[in-house]
């Protein structure tokens, strides 16, 4: 498996969501990493280890504010909404950037 740095790809499109009140910024990161991403965080009886899926979620997907699984303390439901909400971002087709030629005239 290549050791990916998010860093390292020019991400396509963001997203702003609000979640009980906070406005989160979500990126989209390239698929190959996704998937590297899933394959880090499965066990070895093949099941999604949530814990680190969700700090993975957190530090490559949401950039703003920077949040991780221990910022949320005994608050159950904003995690588990931000996680899905990222997951369903990525799981989206990109938006296409407009064409900044034809936008000019």
């Amino acid at each position: 498996m290549t050791n990916l740095k998010p860093q390292e790809y020019s991400f396509l499109t963001q997203k702003k969501v609000e979640i009980n009140g906070i406005e989160y910024t979500l990126q989209r990161i390239p698929f190959k990493f996704y998937m590297e991403l899933n394959d880090r965080c499965t066990g070895k009886n093949g099941i999604l280890q949530q814990a680190l899926f969700g700090e993975e979620i957190l530090k490559h997907v949401v950039v703003s504010p920077k949040v991780t699984l221990d910022s949320f303390g005994y608050d159950y439901d904003t995690p588990l909404k931000l996680v899905q909400e990222a997951e369903n971002f990525l799981r989206t087709k990109p938006q296409q950037k407009p064409n900044t030629e034809e936008s000019k005239g």
